[in-house]
């Protein structure tokens, strides 16, 4: 019943021309496998079962109606008694439906053999006059039965979330950015219907961003007292240790997440007042200024943005100071938690105030040990 979609390498290679986080969310990933139904009846029929189920469930109802029917045909459907159907698990509506379009078929209010010689719209014309067929219905029909090259659907509740999420929108795509982005992709927005399926199915809505995806180098995860850090390395470089909720990645060690793991030990038993690690810092030249100058404060103590803007000899520069501060990847190693404001408030830190007033309170408690 089913036969794989063919997707060239070639299609592939020129939408990720079309858009940059596309291609990112492409790379990652990889190969697309799907498949079609090449029976325009059967597919019509398989949709409207599937309608609103999760797969589990639309799959044995499925297995159970294609039992009781035998050879899925028009004529088959419409001399099976209801009473059976609804056995399968098929509720009231669906029965009606699937009756529907058979009647539609063998009444030829439905050319369904034209179908492969006729445009989108006039075959989407034609199966939303069935009753049980909407627009969502009909689209999906031209991909997974007539594999049609240039379909996304604004129906679609998993195209417009992995469009929200991968292009960073506060809200689900309006009418005109869906139309903006379809006109983009086309003519390969079938291909690219796939890509943001997977969005949802592989469930990467728990990344901030299509670039956090893809991790190139190392990462571990650390129970620390105040919570589970996430250190990552590349290049025999630490590159980020940050307070996370869970963990995002496959944990894959390093020499230096080791030993980074190792010194976290000794500093949060008391025993460690310096770091010794490599660290490759990402930034312009002023935030690295900033990042080198938080070393240099000393454990158990504190500085403030403006003392810190004098040492780099930018004392006007206390709002950039604080700025470059919030944006330190390299938390604990570069101790962002010992800078407070010029009244020696607490003020923001990344990982949460109460973590920083903790790091105080601990460096203090062992200061003079």
């Amino acid at each position: 019943m089913y036969k794989k979609i063919i997707i060239t390498k070639a299609e592939v290679e020129e939408l990720k021309k079309k858009d940059k986080k596309l291609q990112l969310l492409i790379d990652y990933v990889g190969d697309i496998d799907r498949q079609y139904i090449p029976d325009h009846f059967i597919s019509l029929v398989h949709s409207i079962v599937f309608q609103q189920l999760a797969y589990k469930a639309a799959i044995s109802i499925w297995n159970r109606f294609v039992n009781e029917i035998g050879e899925i045909t028009p004529n088959n459907i419409l001399n099976i008694d209801e009473s059976n159907l609804r056995q399968c698990g098929l509720s009231s509506s669906k029965i009606k439906y699937i009756k529907n379009i058979s009647k539609a078929i063998i009444g030829e209010e439905l050319e369904i053999e034209k179908f492969c010689s006729m445009s989108d719209g006039k075959i989407i014309e034609q199966l939303i006059r069935i009753k049980g067929i909407g627009e969502w219905t009909a689209e999906m029909f031209l991909i997974t039965s007539l594999v049609r090259k240039d379909v996304l659907s604004y129906k679609d509740l998993g195209i417009r979330k992995g469009m929200q999420w991968l292009y960073g929108l506060k809200e689900e795509p309006t009418k005109e950015q869906f139309e903006k982005y379809r006109k983009k992709f086309s003519p390969y927005n079938t291909l690219a219907s796939f890509y943001l399926w997977e969005v949802t199915s592989r469930n990467l809505t728990r990344f901030k961003s299509v670039e956090k995806v893809k991790l190139e180098g190392e990462v571990i995860y650390y129970d620390s007292p105040i919570g589970m850090i996430e250190l990552q390395s590349s290049n025999d470089y630490i590159i980020s240790l940050n307070f996370v909720e869970e963990k995002l990645y496959d944990e894959e060690n390093s020499k230096v997440l080791l030993e980074a793991q190792k010194q976290l030990d000794e500093y949060f038993c008391g025993n460690r007042k310096e770091f010794d690690l490599p660290v490759k810092l990402a930034g312009t030249d002023f935030q690295k200024k900033v990042w080198q100058e938080l070393k240099n404060i000393q454990y158990g103590e504190v500085a403030s943005y403006k003392d810190i803007a004098v040492k780099i000899n930018n004392p006007k520069g206390c709002r950039a100071v604080g700025n470059a501060n919030n944006k330190n990847k390299i938390g604990i190693v570069l101790p962002c938690h010992r800078v407070v404001g010029s009244n020696g408030k607490l003020v923001g830190y990344a990982g949460g105030v109460w973590r920083k007033e903790w790091l105080l309170n601990h460096e203090k408690k062992y200061k003079k040990r």
